[in-house]
């Protein structure tokens, strides 16, 4: 945010706000205390925005277990944002078709600061393990595919702005912790046209991801294909994949720049 915008922020709706935030897929149910304790109020300040939270449907608690959890106001705005999402709507049938077609799961996703948000996830036809990822949920950019397929067209300058010069976070023994060599991934990334992850965030899931881009050759979003990483392999090696998933990710981008087209 521009500093000379912060003096206008309202600093009791950014705690509520820093509140919803705590919880996850992981935990999404939590108690007064472990709320109180995560966003670092006391629990007078916290119970009274969870109060305010509940009285417009942010939030629920359960009476038994007495632990807050999100409320259908939050689902229902989630569902509009889907709803108005013209890369969702334009990428959904070709997602479709990449997932029938390869059989593998299928993600959409968009970059937010440093970390990929999902737009969408297509389960595969075949059998996997558990995959942490979730619609709505967020992951890592630098260690994900498609967090790398749009980390690769961003400036230098923001890329200097997301990491500084600090160490990456690591994941599994193959995430990229320092930002010279992801660098230098980015930039190989750029050169292919794609970016994979190789057990970086997950072990033994591997992805192919492609970045899709609006009619003004601006990336927003990004497009992948995941699965067990031998099974990634062989699809890789003897079945196209990555002729296919660079295919679709071309095609949702001619859609995008067609819709945008068909309206002016």
């Amino acid at each position: 945010m521009p500093k000379d915008e912060q003096r206008y922020v309202i600093r009791s709706v950014s705690r509520a706000l820093e509140l919803l935030k705590t919880f996850s897929g992981v935990q999404s149910e939590l108690s007064l205390a472990e709320i109180s304790q995560r966003i670092n109020l006391n629990r007078s300040t916290t119970f009274r925005l969870l109060v305010t939270l509940q009285a417009h449907g942010y939030v629920e608690q359960d009476q038994e277990a007495r632990k807050y959890r999100l409320g259908v106001t939050c689902l229902e705005l989630g569902s509009v944002f889907l709803n108005q999402s013209d890369i969702r709507k334009e990428a959904l049938p070709i997602l479709n078709g990449l997932r029938d077609d390869c059989k593998e799961t299928v993600h959409l996703a968009r970059l937010a600061g440093s970390e990929v948000v999902y737009l969408e996830k297509l389960e595969g036809l075949l059998p996997i393990g558990i995959m942490g990822s979730q619609v709505g949920r967020r992951a890592p950019a630098h260690c994900t595919g498609l967090g790398k397929a749009m980390l690769a067209y961003l400036p230098e300058s923001e890329i200097r702005q997301l990491y500084g010069e600090s160490g990456l976070r690591r994941f599994t023994p193959n995430t990229i912790t320092d930002l010279t060599e992801l660098r230098r991934e980015l930039a190989s990334i750029r050169e292919r046209g794609f970016a994979i992850d190789n057990e970086e965030h997950e072990p033994e899931v591997k992805c192919v991801a492609v970045p899709i881009w609006n009619y003004r050759q601006k990336v927003v979003g990004a497009i992948s294909v995941s699965g067990p990483a031998g099974r990634i392999d062989r699809a890789i090696a003897e079945r196209g994949l990555v002729a296919k998933v660079k295919e679709a990710g071309q095609a949702i981008s001619s859609r995008l720049a067609g819709d945008v087209e068909s309206r002016g």
